[in-house]
């Protein structure tokens, strides 16, 4: 989590936390020193469904790795 003393570097800051890349970190930072407020809005829910789809698919895998634990330990190594 982001440690900085002044709002550009937090907000740069969650930017790398977040995980973005560098060209999106400065598209990001771009926007908020230009005001575009809207798309920067915008670019981070964007984002932020992208990565929520991602985590569904990710727990749709655990949850079939974890049944299928569940069946061999149950059946004797049975699926």
């Amino acid at each position: 989590m982001a440690e900085a003393t002044n709002e550009a570097q937090c907000f740069y800051e969650n930017l790398i936390d977040i995980g973005f890349g560098e060209e999106m970190v400065a598209r990001c930072v771009l926007l908020k020193q230009e005001g575009r407020t809207g798309e920067l809005l915008r670019t981070l829910q964007s984002s932020r469904r992208e990565l929520l789809t991602n985590i569904h698919a990710e727990q749709k895998k655990l949850d079939c790795l974890d049944y299928l634990v569940y069946r061999l330990s149950k059946k004797g190594g049975i699926v």
